[in-house]
């Protein structure tokens, strides 16, 4: 009886304990998750939010920075905590792993093109060109139906030659769709003018897709790009903290390695490589901060899930791991992933 009773008031005594402990945290530098320590200081999203976490756990802490690709394996022999890691099922054999908050992909790094090199390589794509054949299908369809009603008792507009005559059915077919209508042609039977009528309505949706079309491939690359075939036959340039040479050596794209983000994003800027590839946060911080100018295209490959790390079987990550989830779905979480991560909003 009593030894029961002893071990339910260690129990609730733990929580006390784990408030009057210093926890220790070990600080692996990757932006935009974890920066270099300034002035005796750490930031970054994963600090921010761990200082949130710890602050609702009631938790006292402090920062020790570790060399960039340490082990996080090993870094947890002296200290309770390392943060960032990049969680996956290798890791968990080893460590206690938290609920991930955030997901990074891959990104590429290209310098800004004029508008008008972003249009005309839209319109040279097998995409376009299979809009234009689609197109020409169907405005040869509907230019013969109107042929075959028209080539006898209006052979003057829609000739009764069949070469001549469905080419004119084809002109007649395409200056409706595009509502120009120039007047030179136009059908006289009922069944001509019945098929005119529900070409020009039907005409309306058609013109509304092509447009959408075309300004889909010839506006650009958008939010999202295609690896590897966005960088195949390009000078690539990818940091070695990171997964983007494994991802691309697996696909055939040979890489030039680099120290990190902001070395790959330098090498781009200073014309050494054609396109820097890594992670779509890190090479949108390390752009801004290096004001590089370059355009970021996120890709949804390779994704890496971003945690912190514990002890294994250590009550600490558990309790944390419950106080971050609140964490995140706060307002206060969610704007320190906004002022992190703004092109996420």
């Amino acid at each position: 009886m009593t030894a029961r009773f002893l071990a339910a008031f260690l129990i609730a005594l733990f929580p006390f304990r784990l408030a009057a402990q210093e926890i220790s945290v070990g600080v692996i530098a990757s932006p935009p998750f974890a920066n270099e320590a300034r002035n005796g200081l750490h930031d970054g999203l994963a600090i921010d939010l761990f200082r949130l976490t710890a602050e609702a756990a009631g938790l006292s802490y402090r920062f020790t920075s570790l060399a960039p690709g340490s082990d996080p394996a090993a870094a947890l022999v002296g200290h309770d905590i390392v943060l960032p890691v990049e969680a996956d099922a290798k890791l968990e054999e080893r460590v206690d792993i938290s609920h991930p908050f955030y997901t990074a992909t891959l990104g590429i790094a290209a310098p800004e093109q004029p508008k008008i090199f972003k249009v005309l390589r839209g319109f040279l794509t097998l995409d376009f060109l299979r809009v234009i054949l689609s197109l020409s299908v169907v405005l040869l369809a509907v230019g013969a139906i109107v042929w075959l009603a028209e080539r006898r008792r209006n052979a003057e507009m829609f000739h009764r030659d069949a070469k001549r005559g469905l080419g004119d059915g084809f002109w007649w077919a395409g200056v409706t769709l595009t509502t120009i209508g120039y007047g030179d042609k136009a059908p006289r039977t009922f069944l001509g003018r019945t098929v005119a009528m529900l070409w020009m309505l039907v005409g309306l949706a058609v013109s509304a897709a092509l447009t959408a079309a075309v300004v889909t491939l010839a506006g650009g690359e958008g939010k999202s790009g295609d690896l590897p075939e966005a960088v195949i036959g390009k000078r690539v340039a990818v940091p070695a903290d990171g997964t983007a040479e494994a991802f691309l050596a697996g696909r055939g794209v040979i890489s030039t390695v680099v120290p990190d983000a902001a070395a790959a994003l330098t090498a781009v800027a200073q014309g050494e490589a054609d396109a820097a590839v890594a992670s779509a946060p890190a090479l949108s911080f390390a752009n801004e901060r290096g004001g590089h100018g370059l355009n970021i295209t996120t890709t949804r490959w390779d994704p890496v899930l971003i945690a912190m790390a514990f002890r294994e079987a250590d009550p600490l990550g558990e309790r944390l791991n419950t106080t971050l989830l609140q964490v995140l779905a706060s307002e206060a979480g969610q704007e320190v992933v906004r002022r992190w991560l703004p092109d996420e909003y």
